[in-house]
């Protein structure tokens, strides 16, 4: 059975600690930020030499991701008329690997579809992925990383 991915558990004294200390009048935080600033990202780009692009994010908690993109060009299927705004799912393939996870458990299934979403949403992207009418770019996206 692969193993679930369950948040560290917190005693009770941790627990009263981070609610009493959150519920004051500023907030006080257990690491010493203010109530509106962020923990730093870390980003690299360039990072993986057999990709077009890619990137590495690291979070202060030692959470990273390495994202990598490929980009083929491919002909259409069917030579298309001049509709630029067709967004075509399959232009791009993205996927998600968390170590100790299968392809399609229930995590990387639903990170890979929220993640392309915003990406073919709007059609942009199809329009800027079409060549011409018989030759389009296709994406390959990958995520993952030691720890994610």
């Amino acid at each position: 059975m692969p193993p679930t991915l369950t948040p560290p558990l917190l005693s009770p004294p941790e627990l009263s600690y981070i609610h009493t200390s959150l519920q004051q009048h500023p907030p006080i935080r257990a690491d010493g930020r203010t109530a509106t600033q962020f923990r730093r990202l870390a980003a690299e780009t360039e990072v993986l030499a057999g990709a077009n692009g890619s990137a590495r994010l690291c979070f202060p908690d030692g959470t990273e991701a390495v994202v990598g993109v490929k980009a083929e060009v491919e002909r259409a299927e069917q030579e298309e008329e001049d509709d630029e705004t067709r967004a075509d799912p399959a232009c791009v393939h993205l996927a998600v690997d968390i170590p100790g996870l299968r392809d399609d458990d229930a995590l990387p299934v639903f990170l890979a579809a929220m993640l392309a979403e915003p990406l073919l949403a709007s059609g942009d992207l199809a329009a800027r992925l079409r060549i011409n009418r018989r030759w389009h770019w296709k994406l390959y996206i990958d995520v993952g990383g030691p720890k994610l």
